[in-house]
């Protein structure tokens, strides 16, 4: 068998390269939409908890959090910080924290807001945390 010229082996090594890619991509994006349902699947179990669209009155907040998110707190036990959901400015619930035991299990999509699948009105969370005591951010509520 004849040994291949110089070309073909700089062509099957580009082709060889392009075909890596290629699957490498494919698994990239598959892997950052298991990574996005595995997320909103970990915020929406905290939203229930809470009580989901009737929630209960929260207790405590944080405001600001990088100067995109409002969050709220719910107590659980003796833990006054166990829930917690996070909100920007249009109302998508970007973040959940459940601190009831062990180590905390948070569910994020910060990297990736337009991957929230909850959303809620962001004037009832506005109320909320005013009803709650909290300062209102630089640049005021919105």
């Amino acid at each position: 068998m004849p040994a291949l010229s110089k070309r073909a082996r700089v062509a099957a090594g580009a082709l060889a390269a392009a075909a890596l890619l290629g699957a490498a991509t494919g698994i990239g994006r598959w892997e950052g939409r298991r990574h996005e349902r595995a997320e909103n699947a970990g915020i929406a179990r905290v939203y229930a908890l809470v009580g989901g669209t009737s929630w209960r009155a929260p207790d405590a907040f944080r405001i600001d959090q990088d100067f995109k998110f409002d969050c709220l707190l719910w107590k659980s036990g003796t833990n006054p910080y166990a829930l917690e959901l996070c909100f920007d400015r249009g109302g998508r619930v970007m973040e959940a924290i459940d601190r009831r035991s062990g180590s905390p299990k948070i569910a994020s999509l910060r990297e990736h807001p337009d991957a929230a699948a909850l959303r809620v009105d962001r004037a009832e969370v506005v109320r909320l945390l005013k009803k709650l005591g909290a300062p209102p951010p630089r640049g005021g509520w919105r």
